[in-house]
């Protein structure tokens, strides 16, 4: 089974067909999208039906419940809070409908599929340690799953559960999966980049997984980074009087440190056991 994964659209119309496209032409058998399809961008109607056309496993993120008062917004950034007051007011009754119904969380054969962590939407799961946790976690209460899906960081990650080396992708963004391990596996974002780069890319993965007898198995998972048409985000931010980059969030210095500090307790330890 070949899943199209995709998260964190945020209303980005430009950069989600650029995924669906990318991806179509790999060979999808079923989709996912980890939440956060709507909140940042100008197009969440949009965002919505086409997603919707793809007759996705989906679950809610925490700008859907913030849009639809499930959630309060105290956690949100102001840019956040900004565009969801927006947003709140745009959707349409059919937009509100689809997104209302999303679970938080949602099992499919071998994999688990949540937002932020397994019990909060708005948990950033960065670390080594919150992994392990989140895998440790998944390993009690889904003893059949060997992937765990998450989204939120807007970061591609892929983590492997215990020990020694961590998978390592080839040049064009695959890496094997190997049967009796449990992984994380985080797409990135199609719809905002909070990468350094010029221009801001959609970001997503081909995950697979294989039946091997009874049980449903991890096999491989390929990440991507996109161009897409993000003048033409840029504009419709612009017209909708929303925060022109809110599709691009640069992250500063004190970030992007504060980032490195916290997997490298990890790395060194994997240093030390080489």
């Amino acid at each position: 089974m070949r899943y199209g994964l995709l998260t964190d659209i945020h209303a980005n119309l430009p950069a989600l067909t650029a995924a669906v496209r990318c991806l179509t032409a790999q060979g999808v058998d079923r989709w996912l999208c980890a939440g956060d399809v709507i909140g940042y961008g100008p197009q969440p109607n949009e965002c919505v039906a086409e997603l919707a056309a793809l007759d996705p496993v989906c679950v809610a993120g925490n700008h859907e419940l913030v849009a639809l008062g499930e959630l309060s917004g105290q956690r949100c950034s102001r840019r956040a809070r900004e565009s969801l007051d927006w947003t709140r007011e745009a959707l349409n009754p059919d937009s509100r409908a689809y997104l209302a119904a999303l679970p938080l969380a949602v099992e499919v054969p071998g994999l688990v599929m949540a937002h932020g962590s397994l019990s909060d939407p708005e948990e950033y799961v960065r670390s080594e340690a919150q992994a392990e946790a989140q895998l440790a976690r998944l390993a009690s209460a889904h003893p059949s799953a060997g992937v765990l899906v998450l989204g939120h960081t807007h970061r591609a990650w892929l983590y492997r559960q215990g020990p020694g080396d961590q998978p390592e992708r080839s040049a064009d963004g695959s890496a094997r999966l190997h049967r009796g391990s449990r992984y994380l596996v985080n797409a990135g974002s199609v719809g905002q980049s909070r990468q350094r780069e010029r221009q801001p890319l959609a970001r997503f993965a081909l995950l697979e997984l294989a039946e091997a007898g009874p049980a449903v198995s991890p096999v491989g998972v390929r990440f991507f980074a996109v161009d897409y048409d993000h003048r033409a985000v840029r504009g419709a931010l612009r017209g909708k009087r929303l925060p022109s980059d809110s599709m691009h969030v640069r992250p500063g210095t004190l970030a992007t440190a504060a980032r490195r500090l916290r997997r490298a307790p990890g790395y060194l330890a994997r240093q030390l056991t080489r």
